[in-house]
């Protein structure tokens, strides 16, 4: 089945900069919808303390629902359907998902990452609770708490290290036996000065109440007191569907950008945490979606209304 209505844009993702570019988009008065999974890093019980204009901080899932209820007021409409297809046919993108086939003249990819959590029963409880993965979100939290990174490169231990500056009482957990561990002997020595404490070892099991840590139970036997987790395994950029239109892919795996977001293909642009290795913050992905919806309305305009 097919919607025969040609949509001005799709944005894919219903994240923070999804929600941005929806609701730009939105107030240009352009047609469009939002497909979003349910899947954002702001669905966890996390308080956001460093997003602008709240005072006594904000959770990140009530941010998400005023997001989405700030662009369907001026006329965004989403929907939660499965995209398997993304293709181009002439000056028309198609999304076929498991139910319909839609189109439109843009398309925004605002995808976000999987991160890459250890494999522990119920860490979901734990999630931005007492289970974080970034040092700018919640390293403020830390202040004066005994805390556990997790990882085992040398960003891992440098983000360790830069805890020295919330709390003494650092310690840096691999995950993976001695053998497979990833970490130089530069940052082994910076770690051993800073008296971070180094434990290569699986993780087995997380222990606490309510969503709180207490202890970290490792495949060794180990287990060890813990108020905060950060975990530094990374996380994989989402592009699936945008290298299926052939979207330009950065050597670390995330979609390439102007500094308008726009993408090597007109009319297509990305936004937030998929366009960048780095600055996985919630302001950073509202404001990347605003500029590619503004790119976007732009680019739709008849030659008449623009400045060329």
């Amino acid at each position: 089945m097919t919607n025969q209505k040609i949509y001005d844009s799709l944005v894919i993702g219903g994240g923070p900069a999804g929600q941005s570019a929806a609701l730009y988009l939105a107030r240009f008065n352009r047609s469009l919808l939002v497909f979003d999974r349910g899947t954002s890093r702001t669905l966890s019980f996390e308080l956001n303390e460093n997003y602008l204009g709240f005072p006594q901080g904000i959770h990140s899932r009530q941010l998400y629902e005023l997001g989405q209820q700030q662009a369907e007021r001026f006329g965004a409409t989403f929907i939660t359907q499965e995209i398997k297809n993304v293709s181009q046919s002439g000056k028309t993108f198609e999304v076929t998902t498991d139910q319909t086939q839609y189109q439109s003249r843009s398309l925004i990819f605002a995808t976000g990452v999987t991160d890459l959590y250890p494999n522990f029963p119920d860490h979901q409880d734990y999630l931005g609770k007492s289970l974080f993965w970034c040092i700018t979100c919640d390293g403020h939290k830390t202040i004066g708490k005994k805390i556990i990174v997790v990882g085992d490169t040398d960003e891992a231990a440098c983000t360790a290290m830069q805890f020295l500056n919330y709390t003494p009482d650092v310690t840096l957990v691999t995950n993976y036996p001695p053998e497979q561990v990833a970490l130089s002997r530069k940052w082994r020595d910076h770690l051993w000065a800073g008296k971070v404490e180094i434990y290569e070892s699986a993780i087995k099991n997380l222990s606490g109440e309510h969503g709180y840590v207490k202890q970290m139970v490792l495949a060794s036997g180990q287990s060890l007191p813990v108020d905060l987790v950060f975990n530094l395994q990374g996380a994989v950029p989402n592009t699936a569907l945008a290298c299926q239109l052939g979207v330009a892919i950065n050597g670390e795996g995330y979609i390439e950008t102007t500094d308008e977001q726009r993408t090597n293909l007109p009319f297509v642009y990305a936004a937030g945490d998929v366009t960048r290795m780095f600055a996985h913050q919630i302001v950073t992905a509202a404001h990347e979606g605003s500029m590619a919806a503004q790119a976007a309305n732009y680019d739709l305009y008849q030659p008449n209304q623009r400045m060329e």
